[in-house]
């Protein structure tokens, strides 16, 4: 009873500075340690999106008109006004450069969306985040591929290089986090659905916040450094390769635990 009122307490009257130094602890500990704990369900969401990326990829490089396939009525891979861009070679990602915080924001917003649908429809025995990933994957596969045909690839990664690694891991993640609820409700176990779910959801909730910042520094790469016709291509590739190397070295890392860190309450 002792220890429950003195957690009770630290609750109540927890300080800004505490808060912050467990928002710290999450991101620095908490959040890496969630991604190698789950990394199976991580895994398992990349496979489910790029198996279908690389697929509907390699269709439209050998039958451009794939990419005007409709997924659902009057919804084609690839919609009519960015089929008629490819088709004038221009990208829709043009016009970025001069409204750089404005799209940044929007981005951001956009790419948490996915993250959230990837993660909330997990509710539904993950058969949603199986739909969401897999479908981000065919859209994705099928504009390169048709982009490919156009001869327009090139540009179109050299824009997507910047921002990809952050952005499509986060993803993964959420998806991750979305299907470990799924598994949570099909195998429940020895406990019944509902306690199966909530065991998993704080965990589940964590990997998914964890994403959060990941994507917002992906919006930020993507609204003002992606789309800027003055960086070159090299450029872009490099900061591709050091946000993956950063991503890893933040994940993986073994991390030293000090004393009172381990002292100090999650």
């Amino acid at each position: 009873l002792n220890n429950l009122v003195v957690k009770a307490h630290n609750q109540v009257y927890q300080t800004h500075d505490d808060r912050l130094g467990s928002l710290w602890r999450f991101l620095y500990r908490g959040f890496p340690q969630l991604v190698q704990q789950n990394i199976v369900y991580v895994t398992v969401a990349f496979m489910l999106f790029i198996i279908p990326c690389a697929g509907c990829y390699f269709e439209a490089v050998k039958d451009v008109h794939f990419g005007q396939m409709e997924v659902s009525p009057g919804r084609a891979l690839v919609s009519d006004d960015l089929w008629h861009m490819i088709e004038n070679k221009r990208l829709w990602t043009d016009s970025i450069q001069d409204n750089g915080p404005a799209i940044s924001s929007l981005i951001a917003t956009n790419n948490i969306r996915v993250a959230i649908s990837a993660f909330v429809l997990g509710i539904s025995f993950g058969l949603g985040t199986v739909v969401v990933l897999i479908s981000n994957g065919m859209s994705i596969g099928t504009i390169f591929g048709v982009c490919q045909d156009y001869g327009m690839a090139m540009r179109l990664l050299a824009f997507v290089a910047g921002h990809g690694v952050l952005e499509l891991s986060a993803i993964f993640i959420s998806g991750g986090a979305g299907l470990l609820l799924g598994k949570s409700l099909m195998f429940p176990g020895q406990f019944s659905r509902s306690d199966s779910l909530r065991r998993t959801a704080k965990p589940a909730m964590q990997l998914f916040a964890g994403c959060v910042l990941l994507l917002l520094i992906a919006g930020a790469i993507e609204g003002f450094v992606s789309p800027r016709t003055d960086i070159s291509a090299q450029t872009k590739y490099l900061v591709s390769l050091a946000t993956a190397i950063l991503l890893l070295v933040y994940l993986f890392a073994p991390r030293t635990i000090s004393k009172s860190a381990r002292a100090a309450p999650e």
